[in-house]
Formats: structure tokens, sequence, C-alpha cells
């Protein structure tokens, strides 16, 4: 009996990845090989107005709108909103060698929150709510030779995922707002690796590689915002926000096994080779900053830009790096409200549009470009004006955003469409009574 062992699963994974030589999909469920770098496939970290305005959200603010991105913007909540959102990813891999396209999709939640003002006069508000921050969902196979070896078959697969839940606050002056979120950040990676000789004279063990992690800690967000007339009607907006860097604690289980199958029980361990059942460590998440400007003319348009920057070189996983590297993110948006005072429905409607482009924090020997459009609609339950009156306002956000990951100079090219919904229900709650 022999036995036959990996010493480095990352560079296997690398060299899997690369040749993409086949792929072992279940309909309908995610497969993004890229997500086994760094802390995962990024989900989008703006609400879905926002995002249908090609993300440009540092420098956003409206009275009914709560925008977790900058929690300056608390301060001008005036009405209490409570906020939810669904996303629907689907992605489309292609291979150059060899030449495949594959298919997957999934369905998460975006965001659940509730903001509300807590002082109207003094520009005082608060925010609380919970999100996913990133995914983890990947299935590989691969098949090679060795001399002496008819073929050797290897199995990569991984999944979690890592969530925020937060409470923020942001206060300031007429002009002027600052703002913070804390909370806290959690979640896990488990990653397998399997590997199984393919001989009909010789048997060799089938190896099985685990490591599973789960981790959490506090984190810290803030942010400003300056707003000012240029002209009566025309109302310039400066943003900035930054997340700190952040140590998360971690315990990690690692186990190395041989293990049989059949058809008809599925896996069985068989030899445990080593086993760790809590390894303490630490995972760092990297530092973040934005800065951007909107121009608009109140209930009319507006156009808007920002540029974010990302310090992925910080992140470590128990004292080691990634595949990962530090990136910036340049995004314009624009939105339009073709008549609020018009008694027609679509011309009371929020149009927005934009776009971002930069490269992805995932490198593999190439850089990985990524850019997308983006588009979407506020689609008002009740009239506008007769909200705005009655204190009562909500409205169905849509986003619907192409993109792309990689180029035809990468093995492995990534398109995607995400198309995103959400309701937002405004209302003025804790008044006093007038009469008893």
């Amino acid at each position: 009996m022999r036995s036959v062992s990996i010493t480095n699963c990352r560079k296997l994974f690398l060299f899997c990845l690369l040749i993409s030589a086949q792929y072992n999909l279940v309909s309908a469920q995610e497969n993004s090989p890229y997500s086994r770098y760094g802390l995962g496939d990024l989900i989008p970290g703006q609400n879905i107005v926002n995002r249908a305005a090609g993300g440009t959200s540092v420098a956003y603010y409206d009275p009914v709108t709560v925008n977790f991105a900058n929690p300056a913007s608390y301060a001008r909540l005036k009405y209490t909103t409570f906020d939810v959102g669904l996303d629907y990813t689907g992605r489309n891999l292609k291979t150059t060698s060899p030449v495949r396209t594959y298919n997957s999709g999934y369905l998460i939640p975006s965001y659940i929150q509730v903001g509300f003002p807590l002082a109207k006069k003094h520009n005082w508000g608060m925010n609380i709510g919970i999100r996913p921050v990133s995914r983890i969902s990947y299935q590989l196979q691969q098949n090679t030779r060795l001399p002496g070896i008819d073929s050797i078959q290897t199995k990569y697969r991984g999944d979690g995922g890592m969530y925020q839940t937060y409470i923020g606050t942001g206060f300031g002056s007429k002009h002027f707002t600052v703002g913070i979120n804390a909370g806290y950040a959690f979640g896990n990676k488990n990653y397998v690796t399997e590997r199984m000789m393919l001989n009909d004279t010789v048997y060799y063990e089938k190896g099985k590689w685990s490591d599973s992690t789960h981790f959490g800690g506090l984190f810290l967000q803030t942010g400003v915002q300056y707003s000012t007339h240029l002209r009566k009607d025309i109302l310039l907006k400066l943003g900035a926000s930054a997340q700190f860097k952040n140590s998360l604690s971690a315990t990690r289980t690692i186990s190395r096994e041989t293990f049989e199958y059949s058809s008809t029980s599925g896996e069985t361990p068989k030899d445990s080779v080593y086993f760790s059942p809590k390894d303490n460590g630490k995972i760092i998440t990297p530092s973040s900053y934005g800065f951007g400007f909107s121009l608009e003319k109140e209930l009319t348009w507006s156009i808007s830009a920002e540029y974010n920057i990302t310090n992925w070189k910080e992140y470590r996983y128990f004292d080691q790096g990634d595949e990962v590297k530090n990136t910036w993110l340049f995004r314009v948006g624009a939105g339009v409200i073709p008549n609020y005072k018009s008694n027609k429905y679509w011309g009371q409607v929020q149009y927005r549009a934009g776009f971002y482009i930069g490269p992805d924090y995932v490198t593999i020997n190439k850089n990985l470009p990524m850019y997308a459009f983006t588009f979407g609609a506020s689609l008002p339950v009740r009239k506008y004006g007769y909200s705005l009156y009655s204190g009562q306002y909500t409205t169905i956000n849509t986003s619907f955003e192409i993109g792309a990951r990689g180029n035809k100079n990468n093995s492995l090219r990534e398109s995607f469409y995400r198309i995103s919904i959400g309701l937002s229900l405004s209302d003025i709650w804790f008044i006093k009574r007038t009469y008893q």
C-alpha cells in the first residue's frame, strides 16, 4: 500500500483554477472559484438606491434613505425608515484551457435595517442593521496524470462568508455632519481538498484535507459629510468615509485523513493522520477609504462621483497573507425625476444609472480588471407630495448590475449580473398625543 500527500494545497488549487479543467456544478447554486481567496466574493456595500447609481454613496443623503455606507448621513433622517433588500446574482464562467462555459446563481438577503431621527431640529439620527459582507462558495474538479499512475482526481470545495451587525449614529449642523458605525463582524471559512488516485493495478489511499475556521470581533467605521448651496436650487454635497483595519479572533479546526467512498454510503473516514480541534489565531480585515461628491437640483436631477481604496495587503489569515493586493474603484452615477409635481405616476419615479471600474482585489499571477454598468429606479407606492404631507413614504427600490471580472488575458473570466429589489417604509413615529 502506498499513499501520496499534498505539501502545498494553495499551489495545487492555483494550478487547478488556472487550467480549470472541469467543474462540478449544481444547478442554481453559486460557484465562484475566485471566492477561495481573501474573505471571498465581496457583496456590494451600499443600499439598493445607491447601487443603481454606480454605487456612489459617500456623499449621498436624503430624509427617507438609510445610507449605511456613510454613517454621517444618519443625521439627515427625518422619518423612521425600515429598509430591507434582496439580491439575485447570476455568474457565467468562461475558461480558455480547455474552452468551456459554466453558469451558476444564488439568492441572498442584502440587508435589513431601521433608521430613525433622534432629534430632527438638531440633525441627529441613528441606525440599526445587519448585512452580509462576503461569500465563499466554489466547487472544482481537476484530472491530471503522473508517470506510473493512470490519473489523479483532485476536488476543491469551499463555503462560508462574513457578516456585520451594527449600530450607528450621525449628528451635526446645517452644513456639516459626522457619524460612526460600530458593531460585530463574524463568519466562517470552510475549505476541503480531496485527492484520489485512479489506478487499476495499484491501490492508493484517498486523502482529505479540511480547514474550518470560525471568527468574530468588533469593527468601526466613520464618515463625514458637508453640503452647501452653490445657487438657490443647486446643492453641492461632499463626503468621506473610513473603515478601519480590524483584528478578529478566530478558531481553526484542521483535519488530515484518509477515507473510503461508495455510492451507497458516501464518504467514510478511515484513518486520521492529523487533527487539531482548536487552533486559535487572528484574521486581519483591511482598512478602506472613500471620497466623493454629489451635485444636485432637489427633486429633479443629480450627478455624483467617488473614489474608493482598500488596503488588502493588510489582510492576514493566521499570520499568513493571500493572493490579494491593494485596490481602487472609481464610481460615477446620475439620477433624475422627470416631474415630481406631475399627476402621472411615471413622472414621479426616480431613475438612476451609473458605472464603476477598477481592479479586483484577487490577483493570481495576472490582474483581474473589474467593471459594471448599473441602472434602476425607486418606485413610489404613494404619490410623492401626498406621502410627505401625510408623513408616510413607501418605495420599491430596484437595481440592475451587469459586469465582468477578468478579460481575454485571464484563463478564467467571470461575467455576472445582479438583480436587487428592496422595500423602504418611512413614517413619522414617536408623535406626542394631542388629544387624550
